[in-house]
């Protein structure tokens, strides 16, 4: 994400998203009431009988909704049209803006909260793109770990006849290691990855690093996994080696926080807090360390609901906690949703209040 040009005072924004996280880091920073100013296009009719034409023009719209589709590179922006050319009688008329990669766009608000800009800094920085793959002797998965979660790219079976054929088994694993790098390697091209990770069991992963590194250099990372495919996936994410690598990550960032959180829970709950009333206590009391909120609730219908959502993560913010917004589509933000969709770590044990 690149920003073109800024102004806090008049309230606006003009961004240029890169890519898809770049999207959802958008979808949950635009609200409803806020303004989205970009170029678009809309069918215009001239006179009662003559056929409509897709004219091409630059509208403001006040957002009334959003809809972001995960893994997928186009941000949907409905509202009101505000401002736009008056030959075309627009204003007043609800428009869908259509965002994707490359495309500039402008955010006006009424005034930006400081952990809003805080997500625009950090998807400002260059993300780490990070490869995973796990295999064991039948299947195999490769992903891509996001800020939105874990986008699963491919999965397949192994194809080895059995071992009661040496030499065809032999033949059958050669091939499917092959097979199992050539597909990283593509990966890594496409989506210009800056760290692989395999995964499986026994030493079979660094078999295929070895293919991998032989025709490109690149920061290749092996463990084990008791099992390969989308399970190896889930394994693989909860290792300790692979969470130092890829630390800086949001989703590993989260999954940390969310394993620390259930082991207090259970030995120590004065030390967290989870649910709208306990968290809005511990933040009055700056007792919150690191705050996990499902994007769900950043979006949920309830005004009041969403308003005070919004004053615990500045409160929190303000008191420099650590914040991270958690994907629906994620195993960590399904565990979120189930607590309430707020959990949070604490600075210090805190008592909450029996009618809380």
């Amino acid at each position: 994400m690149k920003i073109l040009e800024k102004d806090l005072r008049k309230g606006y924004l003009k961004i240029l998203p890169e890519d898809q996280d770049d999207l959802w880091a958008l979808y949950n920073i635009i609200k409803p009431l806020d303004r989205v100013t970009a170029t678009t296009s809309r069918d215009i009719k001239h006179g009662e009988t003559s056929s409509s034409r897709r004219i091409p023009m630059t509208l403001t719209i006040e957002v009334k909704t959003l809809e972001f589709q995960p893994f997928t590179e186009r941000l949907r922006i409905r509202g009101i049209v505000v401002e736009g050319p008056e030959r075309y009688g627009v204003k007043g008329h609800y428009h869908t803006l259509n965002i994707e990669p490359g495309k500039p766009l402008i955010i006006w608000k009424e005034k930006w909260s400081e952990n809003e800009l805080e997500i625009i800094s950090r998807f400002t920085s260059r993300k780490q793109k990070v490869l995973l793959a796990t295999f064991d002797y039948d299947e195999a998965a490769i992903a891509l770990l996001t800020e939105q979660g874990i986008r699963l790219l491919e999965e397949f079976t192994s194809n080895i006849p059995g071992k009661r054929e040496p030499v065809l088994f032999q033949k059958g694993l050669e091939k499917y290691l092959s097979s199992i790098a050539e597909k990283i390697l593509d990966y890594i091209n496409k989506f210009q990855v800056d760290i692989v990770v395999i995964a499986s069991p026994g030493d079979l992963q660094k078999r295929v690093a070895r293919i991998i590194k032989e025709k490109k250099p690149v920061n290749i990372i092996t463990d084990t996994v008791s099992i390969g495919g989308q399970s190896g996936i889930r394994e693989l994410l909860r290792r300790d080696s692979v969470r130092e690598a890829v630390k800086e990550t949001n989703i590993i960032k989260a999954q940390r926080i969310l394993d620390e959180f259930h082991k207090n829970l259970s030995k120590n709950p004065d030390m967290v807090a989870y649910g709208i009333d306990d968290v809005e206590y511990a933040v009055k009391y700056n007792a919150v360390d690191k705050l996990l909120v499902s994007e769900e609730l950043l979006r949920i219908y309830d005004e009041e609901v969403r308003r005070r959502v919004s004053s615990i993560l500045n409160e929190a913010y303000k008191r420099r906690a650590e914040i991270i917004i958690v994907p629906h589509n994620s195993d960590v933000g399904l565990e979120v949703e189930g607590l309430g969709g707020i959990v949070a770590l604490l600075r210090y044990p805190l008592k909450k209040p029996l009618n809380n």
